[in-house]
């Protein structure tokens, strides 16, 4: 039996140009210790997640970006359901990389898996923390989907036009840039204009109809390191929820800015939201991206999205340590 499972997505960005370089110094490292495998395309994965379940794998190390710890992680809980999940360690190899930034995790996938090793091989426990999954239900899908963050409106807009644009820092910064620009000189910009939509939190309607922006993570820091949350979640029970309308754009597109790097507390009109939930739904969905995966809709859905199991990730400063 072996405790250490490495799953290896060959068209994430890290991986593309040297997929059997990469797979030759993960094997390697890690010698007749890890289960290594490729997989190709998402319908590869349930083969090898059954494999790794039944190897009683307790440390799953994902090569890939976001979208591929997104199907990762949804195909495992689909598989082995929703207790006794693995200790996850991001592998840092997409384009944004969100979920290993928020763990603490920066060095590169080849010396992050020595240390791995290094620890399994010495006192048998290693730092993790701890994060709550999004359940993520959509009317037109047959089981839910499990990630970290959703995301709706803008910056669904704004993730497809960065992947198009091949992605990276250079792209991000130049866009970012942009759209700060365009916010604080027109307001009235089409970027800036309510999607239509109807939003339930925790079970009760807002008082408003459509949105520009909404956003459900279970994150400390959203993408690109953003510290935008305005209060503390409880993994399992809680996630983080920003709800963003028009007409606040128009009178407060000065505050948000700052608030990309300082959180802004909700305004009173309900036009703005930042706030703790533990339920939302939001009618004539026409698109979104959980984590780094893209969901598109021809036609309107409606996506319900409550807290998931909870997951432990490797970082070096974990908040807590756990027997493997």
């Amino acid at each position: 039996m072996k405790k250490i499972g490495i799953i290896l997505n060959p068209s994430a960005k890290i991986n593309s140009r040297k997929t059997a370089v990469v797979l030759d110094a993960i094997s390697g490292i890690f010698g007749d210790k890890a289960l290594v495998r490729t997989t190709r395309s998402k319908n590869e994965l349930p083969r090898v997640i059954k494999e790794f379940t039944g190897e009683g794998i307790r440390i799953l190390l994902i090569s890939g970006g976001d979208g591929t710890l997104c199907n990762v992680i949804s195909d495992y809980i689909k598989i082995s359901g929703e207790e006794e999940l693995p200790v996850v360690v991001p592998l840092m190899g997409g384009t944004i990389n969100m979920i290993g930034a928020d763990a603490g995790l920066r060095d590169n996938q080849l010396t992050l898996c020595k240390k791995i090793k290094d620890r399994v091989s010495g006192n048998g426990s290693i730092a993790v923390t701890e994060r709550g999954l999004l359940r993520i239900k959509d009317d037109k899908l047959p089981e839910p989907v499990y990630g970290f963050s959703w995301i709706d409106g803008l910056l669904y807009r704004f993730l497809l036009d960065y992947y198009n644009q091949g992605a990276g820092i250079q792209v991000a910064s130049i866009m970012t840039v942009k759209t700060i620009l365009t916010l604080l000189s027109n307001a009235d910009h089409e970027l800036f204009r309510n999607f239509p939509s109807a939003v339930h939190i925790d079970g009760k309607a807002l008082p408003h109809e459509g949105h520009v922006l909404i956003i459900a993570s279970s994150l400390k820091k959203f993408v690109f390191g953003f510290d935008m949350y305005a209060e503390d979640t409880i993994p399992g029970k809680s996630f983080n929820a920003i709800y963003l309308r028009e007409d606040y754009i128009k009178k407060s597109r000065h505050k948000l800015p700052l608030g990309l790097y300082k959180s802004l507390k909700s305004d009173k009109e309900g036009n703005f939201i930042n706030k703790s939930v533990e339920s939302l739904r939001v009618e004539r969905n026409r698109g979104y991206i959980i984590d780094g995966e893209i969901f598109k809709n021809d036609d309107p859905t409606n996506v319900t999205i409550e807290p998931g199991p909870t997951l432990n990730i490797f970082s070096f400063q974990g908040e807590k340590e756990v027997n493997i």
